[in-house]
């Protein structure tokens, strides 16, 4: 039993390598998405100009101060807690961080408060937008309180050495996980083609179960996923450098969770139509914005709020997020636990409707 199981995975193995479609659909967008941007961007460019805030008065002058702030469209405003953001701005997902500390009213009013503000040296020109707009924004407070004698406010700057983030950073585990994507979605579409085809018939003939038939098939998808991912992530570095810094065996185990939840979710696309022109159609309108929504080219953080919820509902999203937790911030399990709990709960829910809905003759 053992061996023919085994054939059976080579076999499919094989047929997905022959499968010209498959390798141009996945690998090859990957590849294309990764040498055109990477060649564009991949030097100097940075991603979104993101300035982190902390509160720490929480009073009438600071909330003013914040909504400022949120008003000019070149900034980004994250607000936390102190030690959040400043390992946020060293480890490159902030530009700046900005610090109002307690009792700032009560020192405005004795016109003598300050604001402590980090600044990311790293990258000068984004670097001196986030200085250019805290600057304007306090002379404009002071402007408003000063009658006579020295400013109300005062700056209190310091510069840290944060790690530089590039666009091609940001897109290598998205383009990872857009590849398991297309890799994996369309197994549905090929299972009825089989069943049209006859083909699940004649295996059925043999004694072969459909349970062995799926996991074959997976078997054969997660070799494939596994070197598709590697060959991305090895070309990235040739060309870009773009390295991992997390676990090269976490990040294998976030790619086979993910592949088994894509198929899962293929299996349900695939289980709905009769022919498989329909079962591709269907793919196709799932997978193509989910490219885009699951955040495998740029940030969705800046989506508009009637997106968000189907944002937050694609399994994409969340593979990505993981991969970019690995590779990025080499974070462990307990970083990507809520990533790894919905792709896992997609798996078991797509594959518990697709065994009712899909006919195996």
């Amino acid at each position: 039993m053992l061996r023919s199981l085994t054939v059976l995975t080579i076999m499919q193995t094989r047929m997905l390598l022959r499968n010209r479609i498959t390798l141009v659909t996945s690998l090859g967008i990957g590849l294309i998405s990764m040498l055109l941007f990477g060649a564009l961007f991949g030097s100097g460019g940075t991603d979104l100009l993101r300035l982190g805030i902390v509160d720490e008065d929480r009073q009438a002058a600071s909330v003013r101060i914040i909504e400022s702030l949120k008003d000019l469209e070149a900034l980004d405003i994250t607000e936390g807690e102190r030690d959040a953001e400043l390992q946020a701005l060293a480890a490159g997902d902030r530009r700046a961080v900005l610090v109002i500390g307690a009792g700032f009213q009560e020192r405005l009013a004795a016109r003598d408060a300050t604001i402590q503000v980090f600044y990311d040296k790293s990258n000068p020109v984004t670097s001196a937008i986030a200085r250019s707009a805290i600057q304007n924004i306090v002379a404009g407070l002071n402007r408003s309180l000063q009658a006579s004698g020295p400013d109300p406010v005062k700056l209190e700057e310091s510069e840290v050495e944060a790690e530089a983030r590039r666009i091609i950073d940001f897109m290598t585990p998205g383009l990872v996980g857009m590849v398991i994507m297309w890799a994996n979605l369309f197994v549905g579409t090929r299972l009825v083609e089989w069943r049209q085809k006859g083909v699940l018939r004649r295996l059925a003939v043999t004694g072969l179960r459909p349970i062995e038939l799926l996991a074959t098939q997976a078997a054969a998808h997660l070799l494939f996923s596994l070197a598709q991912a590697a060959v991305l992530i090895l070309t990235a570095f040739l060309v870009f450098r773009v390295t991992v810094k997390g676990s090269y065996g976490l990040l294998a185990f976030v790619v086979i969770v993910g592949t088994l939840c894509m198929l899962a979710v293929g299996y349900l696309l695939g289980s709905m139509p009769r022919d498989a022109d329909s079962a591709a159609g269907v793919t196709m309108l799932v997978s193509f914005p989910m490219m885009f929504l699951g955040g495998s080219y740029f940030p969705t953080d800046g989506a508009p709020a009637f997106l968000q919820p189907l944002i937050q509902a694609l399994p994409l999203t969340y593979l990505n997020h993981a991969l970019r937790t690995v590779m990025m911030s080499g974070g462990g399990l307990l970083d990507m636990q809520l990533d790894l709990l919905v792709l896992a709960g997609w798996t078991v829910g797509a594959l518990l409707v697709a065994t009712r809905l899909l006919k195996w003759d």
